[in-house]
């Protein structure tokens, strides 16, 4: 049997984890003596549904009730079952040294195989095929981890592995159409895989990696996106298939190449996702999550330089424990890939990722929902500077259909737009929809100067209304320029919405203040008849915790076109920097006359005395030959950006 899928030499991982990530250690000593005392709180770093209220079971393991459902929500059950505890009790020994971790691993995984067996039943909680797979992995994780304890001994050992072979037959069997497209499909099979390189069953290995590879040919854009449109889904599928190909790869098991090329662009869309501190966008139902760990992971097995540089200069304590510490020098000879830290740019599932200097950075959707896992959340715009979050998604906090999980998946929870108060896209319960907005992929262009994004939406079709948004990002001022279009023929209210992240909001006239820990920032709101207002809104950094965020709604009603130029400043530092910022007209050079807000607008912002004007057509200028104007600036194109040396202007859109 194949027993070292991961490390070669936990003992030397546990010791480099000890000595650079003593907190690390600390927490994983405490998750364990917590499942030692019958108290189980998840709150593992990839933890997928995280708990913050611990529940308390009696001395006995006959007191743990496997099947416990808490405040009514079944993914605690899930979590429980997927025995992350197991791998936490097993770090906790290599760590310490302390064989009580290592008994208690043996007494509770006995009590487990004894009491919770597979049945009908069970298949729809303990024994869901996603957890059954999962399972296995921290199964087999815990097994590695405890080599040279002496647990377990021989009959016990002889017990898990018969439950494995259980499980391995019942996940061959488990596998449905569903599956063949779901994140399920993934997590399951990569079960089902471990166990055939473990047992050496090439018929579980062939059959895994068939599925695998069929799941990802479907499920994985062009641009190695996967399709739920969920960064933190996206990551969970990719723990899964690259721990398939560096298992693989240690087993010297053949993969198709179609499957370690999805896997690979997998890996390479992440990167482009990620914030520049390495943290997921909360789009979707994600959470507030680190994925350096993940990034460097990709880096080791595909040798990519790109990843690395995402992923930062260091291992994490998750590489640690699956390369050892010894992966640290092939790590740090691969040559960082600077340009992988720039804008991105994943066109097939419609999601961008400005970046800027001090770490500024902006990100918009404007693709398809995905799965139940998606939100209603078409040109939401999201933005940050130095590791803090200025504009923020709403967040997921539960699964329980219930009135703040719809809310926190409808437009409104989301920095975008509506019209007449109505949503363009509408949810039925936790995971269904009754009506769908088609978007309409924009354009994009990333410069050293200024990048720009476009998208549009079928949302408010039958009202006789399109919605577009034009986002321009000025990278070295931290400005973001948003022009908000509502194309109609008749007299419509417009809303925009923006939800402030963690910090000191001061509402002020035309926008707002916003003060972080480091970081700071100001929202300009343009143009007269401009109703403003301020609101308390719920916010979900991560599943299970509720908090509320400063929400500024704007609206207008005007007539046919109706529309929104906003500023966003961002800054380092305490305080933000000087920043003023006007509507300009827009006239053409050659006819002398002033277009309409419906064909063209411009904006001229100052900040810390430096000047930029940002010019965008909203409609065809109909022209033979003629250049447009906007405060002593002249060029021709749809989006043109003059700053600095620009004097000529730079046109991202013709």
């Amino acid at each position: 049997m194949n027993q070292n899928f991961w490390c070669a030499d936990p003992a030397a991982a546990a010791a480099a984890l000890r000595q650079q990530y003593p907190e690390a250690a600390r927490l994983a000593c405490a998750i364990a003596d917590d499942v030692c005392a019958h108290r189980f709180l998840f709150r593992d770093h990839w933890e997928m549904e995280r708990t913050h209220e611990p529940v308390q079971f009696g001395p006995r393991e006959q007191d743990i009730d496997w099947a416990c459902i808490p405040a009514g929500d079944p993914e605690w059950l899930y979590a429980m079952n997927r025995h992350t505890s197991f791998v936490n009790l097993a770090k906790a020994w290599r760590l310490t040294g302390d064989e009580h971790y290592a008994q208690h691993y043996a007494r509770l995984i006995a009590d487990w195989i004894d009491r919770v067996p597979l049945t009908e039943e069970s298949k729809k909680d303990t024994w869901r095929s996603l957890e059954a797979g999962l399972r296995c992995e921290n199964w087999l994780r815990a097994l590695e981890l405890l080599a040279g304890s002496g647990v377990p001994d021989a009959a016990l050992r002889q017990k898990i592995e018969a439950s494995l072979r259980q499980h391995g037959d019942y996940l061959a069997g488990a596998s449905n159409d569903f599956h063949r497209l779901s994140n399920w499909g993934v997590l399951q099979d990569h079960g089902l895989f471990l166990l055939g390189v473990y047992f050496d069953r090439e018929d579980w290995r062939r059959l895994a990696v068939d599925r695998l590879d069929e799941n990802l040919h479907h499920s994985v854009f062009g641009d190695g996106s996967q399709w739920e449109q969920s960064p933190m889904y996206h990551c969970e599928v990719l723990h899964n298939a690259l721990d398939v190909v560096h298992v693989a790869r240690q087993s010297g098991v053949p993969l198709p190449d179609t499957f370690c090329d999805a896997v690979h662009r997998m890996c390479t869309a992440l990167a482009a996702w990620v914030k520049p501190d390495g943290r997921l966008p909360m789009q979707s139902d994600s959470d507030d999550m680190d994925a350096r760990d993940l990034l460097a992971a990709g880096a080791l097995v595909f040798g990519d330089g790109a990843l690395r540089a995402a992923a930062g200069p260091d291992l994490l304590p998750e590489n640690l424990w699956d390369f050892g510490p010894e992966a640290a020098a092939r790590y740090a000879a691969l040559t960082p890939d600077l340009a992988a830290l720039g804008s991105a740019a994943l066109p097939d599932s419609g999601n961008y990722m400005l970046r800027g200097a001090d770490g500024a950075w902006a990100h918009m959707h404007c693709g398809c929902l995905g799965s139940g896992h998606g939100h209603a959340d078409l040109l939401h715009l999201d933005a940050g500077i130095a590791g803090e979050d200025v504009l923020i998604d709403a967040g997921r906090y539960t699964y329980v259909d219930s009135e703040i999980r719809r809310r926190l998946k409808l437009p409104a929870a989301h920095n975008t737009t509506r019209v007449d108060g109505q949503d363009f896209s509408a949810c039925v319960d936790s995971w269904g929809y009754s009506r769908l907005a088609v978007p309409l992929k924009g354009e994009y262009r990333f410069t050293p100067v200024a990048d720009y994004v476009s998208g549009l939406h079928l949302g408010y079709l039958d009202r006789g209304a399109v919605v577009g948004r034009k986002v321009v990002f000025l990278k070295e001022q931290g400005l973001v320029v948003i022009f908000d279009q509502l194309y109609a023929a008749s007299g419509h209210l417009f809303e925009q919405n923006f939800h402030l992240g963690a910090g000191t909001v001061t509402p002020a006239d035309g926008g707002a203040l916003w003060q972080g820990r480091g970081a700071a920032a100001r929202l300009l709101c343009l143009g007269d008849g401009l109703e403003q207002e301020w609101s308390r809104q719920p916010f979900s950094p991560e599943y299970n915790r509720l908090e509320t965020d400063g929400v500024l709604t704007c609206r207008r009603r005007t007539d046919g076109f109706n529309w929104f130029v906003t500023v966003l400043s961002m800054d380092r530092g305490s305080q933000p920097r000087p920043v003023t910022a006007e509507l300009l007209p827009v006239r053409r050079v050659r006819r002398g006359d002033t277009l309409p807000a419906a064909m063209a607008q411009a904006v001229r912002i100052v900040k810390d005395g430096r000047e930029s004007v940002v010019l965008a057509c909203h409609g065809e200028v109909i022209s033979e030959v003629d250049l447009l104007e906007a405060g002593g600036c002249t060029g021709y194109g749809k989006l043109l950006v003059f700053t600095g040396g620009c004097t000529r202007g730079l046109c991202l859109a013709w």
